[in-house]
């Protein structure tokens, strides 16, 4: 049989190191969930001390506050959970039973079985809830440390209502939490387990976070949302193969600012982003599915065309020429900016996987022409 307090004194050492180890890599300036998780890990740390401490510890210390701060780590879990989804918590959900377990607990002072029942069903609605959020984003949490937490809390869900049956049916009898029996000790077994299994899966989200954001910011415009240079050079690459293996023509677009200097000189650099952007969303609105569009550099966009001939390409870019001078750019004193823009239009019926380069210089030279035209206009080469 193994011994209770030992396993309560092993809980506490992981659980302090697990702490430890996220306070120390965790900043709260970050708001990615890791400070919040450090803080339940700390505040589980002190629970399962007061634990262990039954017996020696008075009960309001032992059993009230020791069961309250065990609520509580649930709490701090979601706290963490919702920062790291960039949502707003609901604290009535999370907190509520937090803070009906001390008068629970003062009623019940005496009575151990019952204890037993409201602490595991309150913690088992935590439990349940914690895994409803994370179900609710799972579509759009990277990578798979989610489902290491979704896993450990599934264990603790089965535990504590395994014990509360237990308690209902007279196979469960304490006289203290520090009793050495099976259940006791197949207890506190999982629950280290699943509190190890949880950190990693806590940690593994927020790198897998990280990492899904660095390589969507690598290939990114920051400032425009759109795709930036680099991914478009690789995607052309691949939309050539495509058209070449399946006869498709394809076309380009290059998406000039007429006069930008002039704006930014004009009314600086900051309503000169607010333009871009708001361009950056007018090409987005008009693009099918299937289309590509990125910032190519400066006030410079790109747009690919996959299986689009030339007269499909030349109205789209004359579409999206009317609808940049309807766009409602506002400068400083908030009037209104007029916007044009110059397109160059390239399009190839058979392009092979060797001509982009090509594709490129001459969708650019378009665009130049367009410039030299007058500007406000489409150009095709």
């Amino acid at each position: 049989m193994v011994h209770t307090p030992t396993l309560l004194l092993i809980n506490v050492l992981v659980t302090a190191t697990l702490a430890l180890s996220l306070g120390v890599v965790s900043s709260r300036a970050r708001r990615d969930g890791l400070f919040w998780w450090a803080a339940a890990l700390a505040t589980h740390t002190v629970a399962y001390t007061l634990y262990g401490l039954r017996g020696q510890a008075p009960d309001w210390a032992s059993v009230l506050l020791a069961n309250t701060l065990l609520g509580a780590y649930f709490a701090l879990i979601l706290e963490g959970l919702f920062q790291f989804q960039q949502r707003v918590p609901n604290r009535a959900l999370i907190w509520g039973p937090v803070l009906v377990l001390p008068p629970l607990l003062v009623v019940l002072l005496d009575q151990i079985q019952a204890r037993v029942v409201v602490v595991g069903l309150l913690f088992t609605l935590q439990a349940a809830y914690t895994v409803h959020v994370l179900l609710q984003r799972r579509q759009e949490t990277p990578g798979r440390g989610q489902y290491f937490v979704m896993a450990a809390y599934g264990v603790l869900i089965v535990m504590m209502l395994g014990r509360v049956v237990l308690s209902f049916t007279g196979g469960l009898r304490l006289g203290s939490i520090t009793d050495s029996n099976a259940i006791q000790a197949t207890t506190f077994v999982l629950a280290t387990l699943c509190l190890i299994l949880i950190s990693l899966g806590l940690v593994l989200m927020t790198k897998e976070q990280a990492d899904a954001r660095n390589r969507r910011l690598a290939l990114q415009d920051d400032l425009t949302g759109l795709h930036n240079r680099r991914f478009i050079f690789e995607v052309l690459g691949q939309q050539l193969a495509l058209a070449e293996r399946h006869g498709w023509p394809l076309a380009l677009l290059i998406v000039d600012v007429d006069h930008f200097k002039r704006v930014n000189d004009t009314h600086g650099h900051l309503v000169g982003d607010q333009v871009l952007r708001e361009l950056a969303t007018c090409i987005r609105s008009r693009l099918r599915a299937q289309d590509i569009a990125g910032r190519w550099g400066g006030e410079e966009f790109i747009v690919l065309l996959p299986d689009t001939d030339v007269a499909g390409a030349a109205v789209l870019a004359e579409d999206l020429r009317l609808a940049v001078m309807q766009l409602r750019c506002l400068d400083p004193q908030g009037q209104p900016l007029p916007l044009t823009v110059s397109i160059g239009l390239h399009a190839q019926s058979q392009p092979t996987s060797r001509q982009r380069d090509e594709l490129l210089a001459a969708a650019d030279q378009a665009m130049y022409q367009a410039k030299r035209l007058g500007r406000n206009r489409v150009e095709r080469v």
